[in-house]
């Protein structure tokens, strides 16, 4: 009998023990790169940066429900000195492989909007004639442009458990596509992304 209750003890607290692995709420801060892809021919491909959060809500020990906001931004689009930003604001599922190990793989699924500003500075010279301004003098200006559309990632990343509250992720990749309009034409296309993220996740409360 005290053999049963020994045992009984163990697997009671290996079970404590697995629930408490697994966090109720997890809050990751960390850095964007993206690489987008235009389709277009008045602007090429090119790369921006910036960072975001996610904020994880498990509802078991596999899936979660996953909130991500992020910011990033181009400072001269091929070298012709637009600057661009595009934030995003997405949510969905997540499945994360919980093991014994530290190790924890995801993948993800994601579907929101994302939000596209464009400047580009314009100089022109005052041509005889003026009268505001004498001829000759010359003036500087920035166009604007906004746009909002559609917006999904679909990917998955590595978690490294660092301790009880926090982890590390080395590598989050992510297929990210966007339908906004185009700055130059109106028309809306899919536009096929690569974002790279990386960061730290702080972990709360438990299973």
């Amino acid at each position: 009998m005290r053999i049963l209750i020994t045992v009984g003890a163990v697997l009671l607290s290996a079970c404590v023990a697995s629930a408490e692995e697994v966090p109720q709420m997890e809050v990751f801060l960390g850095y964007n790169y993206v690489r987008f892809n235009p389709n277009s021919i008045f602007f090429p491909s090119f790369n921006a940066n910036g960072g975001g959060g996610q904020f994880v809500y498990n509802f078991n020990r596999w899936i979660g429900g996953v909130g991500d906001i992020g910011a990033v931004t181009a400072g001269s689009v091929g070298g012709l000195g637009i600057d661009s930003t595009v934030v995003n604001f997405v949510a969905g599922p997540r499945f994360t492989y919980r093991n014994e190990s530290r190790f924890q793989p995801f993948g993800q699924v994601l579907l929101g909007g994302a939000y596209s500003t464009a400047s580009l500075p314009v100089t022109a010279a005052i041509v005889p004639g003026g009268i505001i301004l004498p001829p000759g003098s010359v003036v500087t200006a920035r166009l604007h442009a906004s746009n909002t559309g559609f917006a999904m990632f679909a990917g998955g990343g590595l978690d490294i458990k660092l301790g009880e509250h926090i982890t590390v992720r080395p590598i989050g990749a992510d297929y990210y596509l966007t339908r906004l309009p185009s700055l130059v034409t109106g028309d809306t296309t899919n536009r096929n992304n690569f974002r790279y993220s990386a960061g730290i996740s702080f972990l709360f409360g438990a299973q």
